[in-house]
């Protein structure tokens, strides 16, 4: 298939989605005096289409022998289908009784969700994660049972002849119901084939465990991602049910919450994953968000603790609960949010070290020891002081983060690369205002990120680029210069160098310009 033609059909299926969704967010609107309850409204039915759609489309279009792109677009449309044929049914049976094809629409909806889960697309998309290849032909199997099974719960759903319940309505007759099969679907046929279902979600949910395991570099960290997003959605939605037990009225006074993190959950953070893993944008990001998740969530679980037995001790000594004091434990604790973030944090950094593809730039100042002979030690510090405040001010217009600063060496790291070489070729002129020259190195590479540290084989080979270039140079290693092909750059070829400490030998270059600044 060609790129116009996945285009096109893109474009053909993401249209029939958003306009069901468009129709279904319609009708919630004609139907709001009937709809008590953020569930009434199919928030999920009007969010995850919507994900889908611009994540399996971009996908679909960018790489169009991918499958799971085209699966992402067809799980789009249909998760738009439970949305608008319940709120159609909610139309025709409470706003306008009598409009015509209200049990088929409710009947429709009703089955098509099978489609998805628990045995369907849901399962064939762990199957396929990342590249749209099985783990083994073995795994293929694994993909026919799940087809099988959905069939076969399709099949019973479609002829059940129970009456269809939406939640908030009346029953409504199923129009194809078959007396014969009353019973099938909550029977032992039916219950059957959805633990089966379950079980394949499982398996398929197992195999992107054992792809991970045997997977290295870039692959690992794509099905990161999925895992990532996939366990963070599960233990929120989890979680709902104890916070309902510890808290219930806190819950009683907040009942669309579970909704929120289930869309949120699943109808955000999962298809925004597919997203970032397939395409690969912005992978080496995950370590670091997973370590940033542990960090925050050990403090929330240490300080909620304190709180709550705090104030169980106190509503047990004095008899009674207090809400002033209640609010001040609540105050007290918040205010203990930094010291512990603190605390927890270097421990995290220790076992969950946060990794990033970053870029990273070394500067200092040519014949620095000369300037301060020449100069004296006063006149030195005033000049130093205005060098600082100018590579400081070009690291905040275009971005960068300063890491490290000692004596006339600035370290600072910025996550996109014609960033970082934009930010050199503006120190350097700004610097010669100030009869100042430097040198100047750039490298692309994995770093861990400990706290505010960053460190790392690149972080050496970084500064070893910089240590091979002389007065007014700003060098860059190949790396970094594969990193931006496409851009407009004019380089000269510095040969080959062996840079002290880091293994093998370098393809360095000098940089003059960059998309046109000098």
């Amino acid at each position: 298939m060609t790129r116009r033609t996945a285009a096109t059909l893109v474009e053909v299926i993401a249209g029939i989605t958003l306009a069901i969704v468009a129709t279904t967010a319609w009708l919630v609107v004609t139907n709001l005096g009937t709809i008590h309850s953020l569930d009434e409204a199919n928030p999920i039915e009007l969010v995850l289409p919507l994900s889908f759609v611009v994540v399996g489309g971009l996908i679909a279009s960018r790489l169009p022998r991918n499958p799971l792109g085209w699966l992402l677009l067809i799980n789009a449309l249909v998760n738009a289908l439970p949305g608008v044929t319940q709120q159609y049914a909610r139309y025709g049976t409470l706003v306008h009784p009598g409009a015509p094809f209200v049990a088929w629409a409710a009947w429709l909806g009703n089955w098509v969700g099978e489609l998805i889960y628990p045995a369907g697309m849901a399962s064939i998309a762990l199957l396929l994660i990342p590249d749209g290849r099985f783990l083994s032909p073995r795994w293929r199997s694994v993909a026919w049972l799940a087809l099988a099974v959905t069939a076969l719960l399709l099949l019973v759903t479609i002829l059940d002849p129970s009456p269809i319940v939406f939640n908030g309505l009346p029953p409504i007759a199923s129009p194809v119901g078959v007396p014969a099969l009353a019973g099938v679907l909550y029977g032992p046929v039916g219950f059957g084939a959805y633990l089966l279902g379950l079980a394949i979600l499982l398996l398929a949910g197992a195999s992107v465990v054992i792809r991970m395991r045997r997977a290295t570099g870039d692959t690992r960290l794509q099905l990161k991602w999925v895992t990532y997003a996939a366990a963070v959605s599960v233990a929120a939605n989890v979680a709902m049910l104890p916070l309902s037990l510890v808290f219930p009225q806190f819950m009683d006074r907040n009942p669309w919450l579970p909704t929120i993190v289930t869309v949120l959950g699943f109808g955000v953070a999962l298809p925004a994953s597919f997203g970032f893993a397939i395409l690969r944008y912005r992978l080496y990001d995950i370590d670091l968000i997973v370590n940033r998740t542990v960090v925050y969530g050990a403090v929330t679980v240490i300080l909620a603790t304190v709180f709550f037995v705090a104030d169980l001790a106190l509503t047990t000594l004095t008899g009674q609960r207090s809400d002033l004091v209640s609010g001040a434990l609540g105050f007290g604790t918040a205010l203990a949010l930094g010291p512990v973030r603190r605390r927890v944090r270097p421990i995290v950094d220790r076992l969950l070290p946060g990794r990033a593809r970053l870029t990273l730039l070394f500067t200092d100042i040519v014949g620095s020891t000369q300037a301060i002979v020449d100069l004296g030690d006063e006149r030195w510090r005033a000049l130093l002081g205005r060098y600082r405040a100018t590579v400081r001010r070009e690291l905040t217009r275009f971005g960068g983060r300063e890491i490290n600063t000692a004596g006339d060496a600035f370290f600072a790291t910025f996550s996109r690369p014609m960033a970082g070489l934009r930010c050199a070729l503006a120190i350097r002129p700004a610097l010669r205002q100030l009869g100042l020259e430097t040198r100047t190195g750039l490298h692309v590479g994995e770093v861990e990120m400990r706290g505010e540290e960053v460190s790392g084989l690149a972080v050496h080979t970084a500064a070893r680029v910089m240590a091979e270039g002389g007065a007014g140079e700003i060098l860059v290693s190949n790396t970094l210069r594969e990193a931006l092909s496409g851009q407009e750059l004019a380089l000269h070829d510095r040969g080959r160098h062996e840079l002290k400490g880091v293994p093998g030998e370098w393809q360095l270059f000098a940089v003059e310009t960059a998309g046109g600044i000098d």
